[in-house]
């Protein structure tokens, strides 16, 4: 009986660790970034990121898919490099790129009476970047 109650309480201790695991993906923060991918970033890069958002076919040009970022750069998540290139810190290979640079525009959608003085709030995207990197495949 003992024993029984040992095993029961190993595979209970290593049941719930796995849960634990599943749940990293789903912290405050993430959760955050996804409203805030959903209000600034679906309509163009889709729901799920892969690029095919409701207003993709108007820009002339194909969203990137943001699901394969870290696949594109041997499994490391180029975080610094995404946060720069959202923000408009580095140049763009093609200039009429409909990106819009987040420096200068803000998160309206996010703040849609110009809260924050329509810039974008560091924690605001730190958690984008956080869901990024959590729906990476």
């Amino acid at each position: 009986m003992r024993h029984r109650l040992k095993a029961i309480a190993g595979l209970s201790c290593v049941l719930l660790s796995a849960c634990t695991e599943g749940q990293v993906g789903h912290s405050d923060a993430v959760r955050a970034g996804q409203r805030i991918y959903a209000k600034e970033c679906a309509a163009c890069h889709g729901v799920g990121g892969q690029g095919a958002g409701s207003a993709a076919l108007a820009l002339g040009s194909i969203p990137p898919d943001l699901t394969g970022l870290k696949q594109r750069n041997d499994g490391y998540f180029p975080r610094e490099f995404v946060r720069r290139f959202i923000m408009g810190r580095l140049e763009k290979d093609d200039p009429a790129s409909p990106m819009p640079d987040f420096s200068t525009v803000g998160l309206r959608h996010v703040y849609p009476d110009g809260g924050a003085d329509g810039e974008v709030l560091e924690t605001d995207f730190a958690n984008l970047l956080d869901y990024l990197e959590a729906i990476q495949e």
